[in-house]
């Protein structure tokens, strides 16, 4: 990773740290995090279509930050990233020629495809825009 991606990962997770977390309708402030297989999949689209050529293809980073791996996972935890922080940056920041223009579900696919790509695995139910605003799980998932 170059230099300018990690310096701009660095200021990326610390803006979205600094971010205040709006709490949109009646979605819980919790550590645990769910989203579906099919949410993944269109996630995957939609990351590949409007993302990847700032973060790479598989999140690795490029002339954007990497949104995986082990420089995502130390940076994340020294400033305690949640997913909520990642995702207020990422719905009004991104994509960066076009802040905030996709919609409420591309956001959230795109979230879950994050996540599935940080140690996170599908579950029952669906990652909705509310959740994600206000989760407070850490955005990298240690499996105990």
């Amino acid at each position: 990773m170059s230099a300018f991606a990690k310096a701009a990962t660095v200021c990326a997770l610390i803006a979205a740290a600094a971010l205040p977390t709006t709490v949109r309708g009646t979605a819980s402030t919790s550590t645990q995090v769910s989203f579906t297989a099919a949410q993944v999949a269109a996630g995957s689209a939609t990351f590949q279509a409007h993302c990847s050529a700032c973060h790479g293809t598989q999140l690795e980073g490029g002339a954007g930050p990497a949104l995986s791996g082990a420089n995502f996972k130390t940076l994340s935890s020294k400033v305690h990233a949640v997913v909520s922080d990642i995702f207020g940056y990422m719905t009004t920041n991104m994509p960066m020629d076009a802040p905030a223009s996709l919609s409420h579900t591309e956001y959230v696919n795109v979230m879950a495809f994050i996540l599935s790509k940080n140690g996170y695995h599908p579950g029952g139910s669906p990652l909705t825009f509310g959740q994600a605003s206000s989760s407070k799980a850490a955005i990298v998932h240690e499996s105990p």
